[in-house]
């Protein structure tokens, strides 16, 4: 009715609208009466996946999920569905063919750390790009990443004094 928006002073309540609650297509869900993911983004072979949103929408919960780390329940989450199940569900869609290479782990995937300033407590003393980016060069391309990502300028530098954006 918008009375208490103009009865209560300095804005102190906001009237937002909030999306259409879905009855299908239900991804995910944490308990009864609490948040719902609908439908993931899928991610395409050799392309970066980001996903931008405000907080709580499901972006850390849907790559949880794409990465394999987090096993979707389709909407029961008293009595989860296993993998044949899941992969049923997403029968006909790229989803299908992607969780069965997640399965078969014939599929890598990577995700960067949310809180990026926790890397370095993570890397050992005296650490430089250099060292973490070759221990992590399993594909052998160092060199072009190198020149690719504009990084030659820091590769002596120790991790614990890269800034966030270096990061």
């Amino acid at each position: 009715c918008n009375i208490c928006i103009k009865k209560c002073p300095f804005e102190a309540i906001q009237i937002i609208n909030l999306p259409k609650n879905l009855e299908s297509e239900t991804t995910h869900r944490f308990g009864p009466n609490s948040f719902k993911l609908h439908r993931l983004p899928i991610p395409r072979q050799n392309q970066v996946l980001g996903l931008v949103g405000t907080n709580g929408i499901g972006k850390s919960t849907a790559l949880k999920i794409l990465t394999g780390k987090t096993k979707p329940n389709l909407g029961n989450f008293e009595d989860p569905p296993g993998w044949e199940d899941i992969r049923r569900y997403f029968r006909g869609s790229e989803l299908q063919n992607y969780f069965q290479r997640i399965l078969e782990e014939d599929l890598e995937t990577v995700m960067k750390p949310q809180y990026v300033d926790h890397i370095p407590k993570k890397c050992k003393e005296g650490a430089t790009v250099k060292k973490l980016l070759k221990k992590k060069d399993d594909r052998g391309v160092y060199k072009i990443l190198l020149e690719k990502l504009q990084l030659k300028n820091v590769t002596k530098r120790e991790i614990i004094n890269l800034s966030g954006g270096e990061l």
